[in-house]
């Protein structure tokens, strides 16, 4: 049996045997993903496709019970001198089995301690995102009794490219016929951006409140991400550069993090190159996420389970309706605009909503 977060025992069960579970005792100094081990030490071992971080061998997972059956694993990820984090989502449905949002690189630590929670049932890919879809294929076949759901429109540039995994389905927006509908609904919002196609699905837990999405929102606080030691041990500034460095593109402007830190945000990266030449399509799908009742938010970046609602999240979007809401620092746009100017010069990709900047 498991407890929730303010419980006192969880069963393993999986690869290390169900048979013979142990029963692990919640300890205050260690770490749930100590607990998910027990006392095993798997490899951390992985190789990321080059430019994406880490540049080492190692890669290490932090896995934390953030909602009652909801389980965050988080990596770290980034490119060059920029290091975030990215965030996979387990949750354990009324069967015992798991629901796996966003899969993160199976590692031996990270397949251990999906393990060691149940089943793997589903994996989904819930986004075109790159950074998402690579890490599929390896998980999907490190869970081969997994049933595997994409978001429409998967693509890639400049080749378009087999998956390099099966796909036992596409998630359609309002599906009630998923096997999980009794207890995740799913809205998906899809667009043609130019070269290719975009596409996310949020998901609302109904038993917790809890909405799901991929790169529709972040919230950065004054720390790093625990992932990311490094920073545990520099100054806080160098943790802002680098998050400043993930949003904007450019050389960071420490005061500029004010602007854009310890509220629900839109990325500027996927604000200026989706959501403002995709208006119509993403205000409809805010709106239609909108109707669930949710009270936290788990993206796929950054800071979570983030405490926030319908009223935060439309309050993120609000530049779709007036260009003038959520003003991001010019100075540190400039790259972004520029980049933007020059694509839609080119006509790869379709015109921002309000025109370039």
């Amino acid at each position: 049996r498991q407890t929730g977060a303010a419980g006192v025992t969880m069963q393993r069960i999986g690869s290390f045997g169900a048979k013979k579970a142990a029963v692990l005792r919640k300890d205050q100094d260690q770490s749930l993903g100590d607990r998910l081990l027990a006392g095993k030490k798997p490899s951390q071992f992985w190789v990321n496709p080059f430019p994406l971080k880490p540049y080492t061998p190692q890669r290490r997972t932090i896995a934390k019970e953030v909602a009652r059956n909801v389980f965050t694993f988080e990596q770290e990820h980034g490119f060059a001198n920029v290091s975030v984090n990215i965030r996979m989502t387990v949750v354990r449905l009324s069967s015992g089995g798991l629901w796996v949002h966003a899969p993160v690189a199976p590692t031996a630590e990270c397949v251990a301690m999906v393990q060691a929670l149940g089943e793997v049932e589903h994996v989904v890919l819930p986004t075109t995102g790159l950074e998402h879809k690579i890490f599929m294929a390896p998980f999907v076949a490190a869970f081969p009794q997994a049933k595997v759901w994409v978001a429409p429109g998967q693509w890639s540039w400049p080749v378009d490219v087999p998956l390099g995994f099966r796909v036992d389905g596409v998630l359609q927006n309002n599906d009630m016929n998923t096997p999980w509908a009794s207890e995740i609904e799913q809205k998906v919002v899809y667009a043609e951006v130019g070269i290719g196609k975009c596409s996310e699905v949020a998901f609302f837990h109904k038993p917790t409140a809890s909405l799901l999405v991929t790169d529709a929102v972040i919230y950065i606080s004054d720390t790093a991400p625990e992932v990311l030691k490094a920073f545990e041990q520099d100054e806080r500034e160098t943790w802002k550069k680098s998050a400043l460095m993930a949003c904007f593109l450019g050389a960071p402007y420490v005061p500029s993090f004010e602007a854009i830190s310890n509220k629900l945000f839109v990325s500027p990266v996927v604000r200026t190159f989706i959501y403002e030449r995709t208006r119509e399509e993403t205000l409809a799908w805010i709106e239609d996420i909108c109707k669930w009742q949710f009270n936290q938010i788990i993206p796929a970046h950054l800071d979570a389970p983030v405490q926030a609602g319908p009223r935060e999240l439309k309050e993120a979007f609000k530049f779709l309706s007036d260009p003038k809401e959520n003003p991001l620092p010019a100075g540190d746009m400039a790259p972004l605009n520029a980049i933007s100017k020059l694509l839609s010069l080119t006509g790869l990709v379709p015109p921002r909503a309000f025109g370039e900047v």
